[in-house]
């Protein structure tokens, strides 16, 4: 069975984070089980609700969820994390957030956008969990959120502001000095407003060149959660980690731990062969340099492992019947 990669990568940084704050993950996870009874705990691991009302039970604190979210690292969700920190501005790490960012939240929490006259407006939906689970889950996010933004550009949430569904709670103090934003309760939604001018607040570490590699990485990721041909899968995302210094079907085959003539039979049971994914991964790389960056045609294809522009040139136009030239000036396929 093919492992969820960005599922099991946020349950890491989730399970580090519990243990930085001297919690046991798995006394955390077992209690939980034990309380769902023995039929649920065997159909199904407990959900994150479960476990952040049981993780708040056994600390004492009913401020865990918020602390816990303030210290999860961008840094801790790998691949994802790291494109990110690479966007340009807010603006676009919000675009990455919102495409990517749902295959590392629970699935019953979803972050929906409308467009208001002057900004954005995200409104976090659940369809989970009780009244006081769901409170949890809102300040994970919420703390998550505020803190992925000062690692991003590390100024005041200005003109940034947010809506509850819920009550105030007891410990409105620690909302309070957690988020330095104006707070309004009992609201319809729970949802943030973020300025136009936020969003075009520059990202510190902002490169977009390896931006590039980063989302690609992030799209073969979400791709393989529902793809069944699990060896093209690999292969792809090896060759896309590998970008810069592309690894040949020989090296692809030793990573795998398999023959080459077993590789190769693997992947003509799928349908496909080694060529066609390195040219359909070069493809995607290029289009998204040229559309995505300002790099020149040479050091595009420098990049992308061709040994002249030429070379490169003439895979582009057989690839896309258009020269990268042409491709750049109208900016999409």
């Amino acid at each position: 069975m093919a492992v969820n990669v960005p599922h099991a990568t946020a349950a890491k940084a989730f399970r580090l984070r519990l243990a930085s704050l001297g919690i046991s993950p798995l006394e955390v996870i077992e209690t939980a089980s034990l309380g769902r009874g023995t039929t649920a705990s065997v159909q199904s691991p407990p959900t994150v609700y479960e476990v952040l009302e049981t993780a708040v039970a056994m600390s004492g604190d009913t401020t865990l969820a918020i602390k816990i979210g303030n210290g999860l690292d961008l840094a801790g969700y790998g691949t994802y994390g790291f494109a990110l920190m690479s966007c340009s501005d807010m603006g676009a790490a919000l675009e990455l957030f919102l495409r990517y960012g749902h295959a590392f939240f629970p699935q019953p929490c979803s972050w929906h956008r409308s467009v208001s006259k002057d900004g954005i407006i995200l409104r976090l939906q659940q369809n989970a969990g009780t009244i006081y689970q769901q409170m949890l889950v809102t300040e994970l996010a919420f703390s998550q959120m505020n803190y992925a933004n000062k690692l991003l550009v590390a100024k005041p949430a200005e003109g940034v502001r947010v809506s509850f569904s819920y009550p105030k709670p007891a410990h409105f103090g620690v909302y309070q000095k957690t988020w330095p934003f104006p707070m309004k309760f009992d609201q319809e939604y729970t949802e943030i407003f973020m300025p136009d001018r936020w969003l075009r607040q520059r990202v510190r570490t902002g490169d977009p060149t390896t931006n590039v590699l980063f989302s690609q990485q992030c799209e073969e990721l979400v791709s393989g959660m529902t793809e069944a041909d699990e060896t093209t899968v690999l292969v792809r995302r090896l060759l896309i980690h590998s970008a810069g210094n592309f690894l040949n079907f020989s090296e692809i085959a030793e990573q795998l731990y398999v023959t080459e003539r077993t590789l190769r039979r693997r992947l003509a049971t799928e349908g496909t062969d080694f060529r066609t994914i390195s040219d359909d991964i070069r493809n995607t790389l290029a289009q998204n340099y040229l559309r995505k960056t300002s790099l020149s045609i040479v050091e595009i294809a420098d990049l992308l492992n061709f040994s002249e522009a030429t070379n490169f040139h003439r895979a582009f136009q057989r690839w896309n019947s258009t020269t990268p030239a042409d491709y750049r000036k109208r900016g999409s396929p």
